[in-house]
């Protein structure tokens, strides 16, 4: 089951606060760029004069990538951290 996830065994019991505290900060992080980057999203995301091909499309889909990058790299990061806190 889930216990048995294949990258925990191999820690020593020594480095687990550790990697608790590292997932964590990097959880926080991951969560505050997330914000931040909502928040500024009309600034990063909306139409720029100076790029070519600069139409609703081509900026919805950027901001969609960064999206599921983003969302994905959380849920791992999540995955991961609560691996840990388990262990």
């Amino acid at each position: 089951g889930m216990n048995n996830f294949p990258t925990m065994e191999g820690i020593e019991p020594a480095g687990v606060p550790a990697l608790r505290v590292v997932f964590t900060v990097a959880v926080i992080i991951f969560l505050f760029a997330g914000a931040f980057i909502w928040r500024r999203r009309h600034q990063f995301f909306d139409r720029d004069p100076n790029v070519q091909n600069d139409i609703p499309a081509v900026r919805h889909n950027r901001e969609e990538e960064i999206l599921l990058v983003w969302g994905g790299l959380t849920t791992v990061l999540i995955f991961i951290l609560i691996q840990v806190w388990r262990a």
